[in-house]
């Protein structure tokens, strides 16, 4: 989901590919300045040159200089905190699929410092001796031409493979690497994976351009929150349901939804940049924004309009993000949807094991009711999900859904980003103050996971808001107040931990209210059907056609997975998978992360045998019932025939 709740649109990769160079010509390039030879690798030569007149060594710096001394380093990090910790969960999630092929994973700031690095598997021990270490600084001018530096100067995503770079010391590298843009268009760091040029990989492209893409969401999730509630209410409007074609366009000119009015008149641009679908640029439409006239001339497919602009701006003034809407002109037939029937909050939430049917079922009951709703589940488990499906079929869901992840932000930071701070309240803080997530979910819902993770002074700040609703912004003494229904989750044993003393008693009877309890997908039943679900919602996301079928080996190995991320790390199998299938028909074995494919298929015999138990098992669950029967085991109604008459099952048996 993108950051105003609404499905991602397709991430655009521009990356710069600069590939392999015969070692020959890196040498008349570096030691004779016979460019003409090399003259066919434009883009390798020109980055070379750049970086040769930005005065970067040829064999490479020395290890020991350009390294950050401790007091700078921490300076750094503490600077790119909030980047890395409303983000942490695509990090991990980046780390262990590069891991596993063995890159190591950085996080470099604007300038090309790294700030962060994780994973590396083999080539963990080489990483140190290349300097890819916390502190070393990989900008072009230091290194020359390499993934981070290079990325930095051209604002889009970079891979290096082997000579390319222009430091020899680095040619038995390959590097891939990401920008991270704040929410006002302002490079803000880089993501990078990196190993021995032998492991170039398509796959570690695709997780370091995710991770980064993940990461700018997050940042602009918390850019809208701090622009205050006007902003949010104003975000919460569905374009769907405007009458006029209308658009979302975040900086810095990214259209990021449209409705299908504006699909009429536009070529559905989805994902690029404003100006190939209207005429006119980002800076254009903000100016036209603050002006407030009566409208700007655009040309569409359809022909010229008048486009009205509403900003969506920051407390700072920064514009984040803008709402255009197209004067229609003439009546547009487009398909009405009155009178469909109602969306189903809870439809999101796929459920075909009687657990979690049963969760749903009872999360559905207490979902109309004001009861605060503690949610356990293992990480991974869907918790979000089904938060957000709670608050959407409540009296709530016109207002605010918010979340936020108590574990992720440091203790210092929590308390302002529940809160909010008030003018100049510490240093670095904006002027003008800032409002927390229960002045922005006011009216609505606060979804706080990982409230295990809450340290003991935030535990008291948070019982007293909400024994009453007030509570007081960091560096002020006003008491302010904030209508907000909590839902809280947690993988942890809160009863263990207030046995021990580590979470209050009083805090824990606040927050329990009503359980809902998702079992683990290890035990699930329909772990098999989940994941053609997810690969179908993958397929169609990547514009796929047709979904690619599971093999029975396949099938196998992710029934027999333990799964210790969840239906988190199911969704990040597939897409791993998808990806390594290509343009095949059916995702096999190869495909899968050598953790599952490394699971032994089972015999006939075996596989006949857990077969003839499931259906047993499923059968006696539906009490006979054919066609719910066949939902929950993933196949068709006339396979589940098919079946039975395999091994010797009647009807109703």
């Amino acid at each position: 989901m993108d950051a105003v709740g609404w499905p991602d649109t397709a991430w655009v990769s521009d990356a710069l590919v600069l590939r392999e160079m015969p070692v020959r010509a890196w040498m008349d390039f570096q030691l004779r300045g016979l460019r003409s030879r090399v003259a066919t690798e434009r883009p390798v030569v020109e980055r070379w040159s750049r970086a040769e007149k930005l005065g970067a060594a040829r064999e490479g710096p020395p290890s020991e200089e350009h390294l950050e001394r401790e007091g700078a380093l921490r300076e750094r990090i503490e600077h790119s905190e909030l980047a890395l910790g409303i983000a942490e969960g695509a990090l991990d999630r980046a780390a262990s699929i590069v891991t596993s092929r063995n890159f190591v994973l950085l996080v470099a700031d604007a300038a090309g410092t790294v700030v962060r690095t994780s994973g590396g598997g083999e080539f963990e021990e080489e990483a140190r001796r290349a300097r890819l270490i916390e502190g070393a600084d990989w900008s072009e001018a230091v290194r020359g031409t390499n993934a981070i530096g290079t990325a930095i100067a051209e604002r889009r995503a970079v891979h290096v493979h082997g000579t390319a770079h222009f430091a020899r010391r680095f040619h038995d590298l390959v590097c891939y690497a990401a920008p991270i843009f704040d929410a006002d268009g302002t490079l803000v760091g880089v993501v990078d994976a990196t190993s021995r040029s032998a492991a170039a990989d398509d796959v570690v492209a695709d997780a370091v351009t995710t991770a980064a893409y993940a990461i700018e969401r997050a940042l602009r999730a918390h850019a809208y929150v701090s622009a205050g509630r006007a902003v949010t209410r104003a975000l919460a409007r569905s374009l769907d349901r405007m009458s006029c074609p209308a658009m979302l366009v975040e900086a810095p000119g990214r259209i990021a939804r449209m409705n299908a009015h504006a699909r009429v008149l536009v070529r559905d641009t989805a994902g690029h940049d404003v100006s190939s679908a209207l005429g006119v640029g980002w800076d254009a439409l903000l100016a036209e924004a603050r002006a407030g006239s009566v409208g700007l001339p655009v040309q569409t497919r359809a022909g010229p309009r008048l486009a009205r602009v509403e900003p969506i701006e920051a407390l700072d003034g920064r514009g984040l993000a803008m709402f255009v809407f197209l004067d229609e002109g003439v009546p547009i037939a487009v398909a009405r949807t009155r009178s469909s029937p109602p969306r189903d909050p809870f439809a999101p939430v796929f459920a075909e094991d009687a657990a979690m049917q049963a969760a749903i079922a009872w999360a559905r009951r207490i979902a109309p009711s004001a009861l605060p709703v503690m949610l356990l589940a293992e990480t991974g488990g869907g918790k979000e999900l089904v938060a957000r499906a709670i608050h959407e079929a409540s009296a709530r869901a016109s207002g605010p859904f918010r979340a936020i992840n108590c574990g992720s932000l440091a203790p210092s930071l929590l308390e302002s980003e529940l809160f909010g701070y008030g003018p100049s309240a510490f240093t670095g803080a904006e002027k003008r103050g800032r409002e927390g997530m229960f002045a922005v979910a006011s009216g609505g819902t606060l979804f706080l996971d990982e409230v295990a993770e809450m340290p003991a002074a935030m535990q008291a700040a948070l019982l007293r808001v909400l024994e009453d609703g007030s509570y007081q912004r960091v560096g002020e003494t006003q008491p302010r107040h904030a209508d907000v229904r909590v839902i809280c989750a947690t993988c942890r044993d809160l009863e263990a931990l207030v046995a021990s003393g580590a979470f209050r008693k009083d805090l824990y009877f606040r927050l329990r209210g009503a359980r809902v309890e998702l079992p683990p997908l290890r035990t699930r039943t329909d772990i098999v059907a989940l994941a053609r679900h997810l690969l179908g919602q993958l397929a169609r996301a990547s514009q796929r056609a047709p979904t690619p079928t599971l093999s029975r080996e396949v099938e196998h190995a992710l029934a027999s997975h333990a799964w210790p991320g969840n239906v988190r790390e199911l969704r990040t199998t597939l897409e791993v998978a998808l990806v390594l299938a290509g343009d095949a028909l059916e995702i096999r074995l190869e495909h899968l992360p050598p953790e599952l494919a490394s699971i032994p298929p089972t015999d006939a015999s075996a596989l006949a045998s857990a077969e003839l138990n499931a259906m047993r098992r499923v059968l006696a669950e539906v009490a006979g019932n054919m066609s719910l029967a066949a939902k929950r085991l993933g196949v068709a109604r006339s396979t589940l025939y098919r079946m039975m008459r395999r091994h010797g099952l009647r009807e109703r048996e």
